[in-house]
C-alpha cells in the first residue's frame, strides 16, 4: 500500500507546533493525526459537523467520502480530516478554534447551507484495509 508524508501545523491558543507523520493512502487523515498524538476535535466522523476542518497548504487528496463537501470548499482550501485521504505528500494547517469557524463562515458567505443531516448512529471510523 502506498504511503505519504503529512506535515501538519496545529495551533491551540498560543501554542503552535508542526508534526510530521506517514499515512497509508487509504486511511483517513484524522486517524493518522490522532495516532501521531495530535489533538484534533472530531464529532460526527462523516464530514458533516466541520469539527475536524483544516486548510490544505500543499498536496493532493481525495475528499470523495465526505458526507457534505462542496467544490467551493476545495477552492477555498478547506478540507475535513475525517473524510480526506492523501494522494501525495501533504502540508496541512489546523487551528483548534479558528479553522472550523472560518469554514462555517465561508459556507454562509457562499450560501452553502446544510441541505442534509448526519446519518443516525453512523460513524465512519478507520478505513477498512
Amino acid at each position: 500500500m502506498k504511503r505519504h508524508r503529512v506535515r501538519l501545523t496545529t495551533s491551540k491558543e498560543s501554542t503552535r507546533r508542526t508534526i510530521e507523520f506517514d499515512i497509508d493512502e487509504e486511511e483517513y487523515l484524522l486517524y493518522g493525526a490522532l495516532d501521531a498524538g495530535v489533538e484534533i476535535p472530531h464529532a460526527c466522523e462523516q464530514g458533516w459537523c466541520l469539527a475536524c476542518a483544516a486548510k490544505l497548504v500543499a498536496g493532493e487528496l481525495d475528499m470523495g467520502d465526505a458526507y457534505l463537501y462542496y467544490p467551493q470548499d476545495r477552492e477555498a482550501g478547506f478540507i475535513l480530516l475525517c473524510s480526506a485521504k492523501a494522494r501525495s505528500d501533504l502540508w496541512l494547517e489546523h487551528d483548534f478554534h479558528r479553522t472550523r469557524r472560518e469554514m462555517l463562515q465561508h459556507r454562509l458567505n457562499h450560501n452553502l447551507l446544510t441541505r442534509a443531516y448526519p446519518k443516525v448512529n453512523f460513524r465512519r471510523g478507520r478505513a477498512k484495509t
